[in-house]
């Protein structure tokens, strides 16, 4: 059975059929104040479409940023390899870096607010709703899990960073499972990733699994980034 054509009007646009998700994610959604959760905005209340288009074009649910989002793009960026990126979307909604325009974010410089007016508002960057998120803690997790790659699984702890080419390394302590790790990670490459090489106490170790010790004592690691 043949099935009508859609109609021009209904059809996808070329730019969510052809483009990689993420690649459309940053042309169509990413400010310099975070990724907003939608685009175009509403202009003016339509009762068929709700609530969200009471809002104001680029204010909260209506193409408005909602930073509890955004960590799950960090996150994803790390799983596609992408350490420039996810650290560029780590700081566009870090509250300390706003401290040189505060008067335009007009929040605590030291708290997540739940949202911020997007791109498509006149006070774009203005910030609303502290204290009302779970962004915090979903950042944390996109920053120590994720970008620094220290990710407690069930079979033990991984050591997979994802991190900017530019940085030369960090150092990093977790504890874990009645035992403390004293991480350093060194980037003589300036890769975003890849575990070139991995030792435990002296002594060097096959992939990225830490040994469990749960004896309750320190354990230095190093890990070498590499292609």
């Amino acid at each position: 059975m043949m099935k009508a054509a859609l109609p021009a009007a209904n059809r996808p646009g070329p730019c969510f059929r052809d483009l990689p998700r993420m690649e459309s994610l940053r042309r169509l959604l990413n400010t310099s104040c975070g990724i907003k959760i939608s685009t175009p905005s509403f202009n003016g209340f339509d009762a068929r479409k709700g609530g969200i288009s009471t809002y104001p074009p680029g204010a909260k649910e209506n193409s408005g940023i909602f930073l509890h989002t955004n960590p799950w793009v960090i996150i994803a960026e790390t799983m596609l390899g992408n350490g420039d990126r996810a650290y560029e979307y780590y700081r566009q909604i870090d509250p300390s870096e706003k401290n040189d325009r505060i008067e335009q974010f007009e929040c605590e410089p030291y708290v997540y607010p739940q949202n911020i007016l997007g791109d498509e508002h006149p006070m774009f960057g203005l910030a609303r709703n502290s204290w009302l998120s779970g962004t915090a803690s979903w950042v944390y997790q996109a920053a120590t899990k994720h970008i620094l790659g220290l990710l407690p699984m069930h079979i033990g702890l991984t050591v997979n960073p994802c991190i900017p080419s530019a940085w030369d390394g960090f150092t990093a302590v977790r504890q874990y499972r009645h035992a403390t790790y004293q991480v350093r990670v060194k980037n003589p490459s300036h890769v975003c990733r890849g575990v070139l090489s991995l030792v435990v106490d002296g002594r060097k170790i096959q992939g990225n699994l830490l040994p469990l010790f749960e004896d309750g004592k320190k354990h230095s690691v190093e890990a070498t980034l590499g292609a």
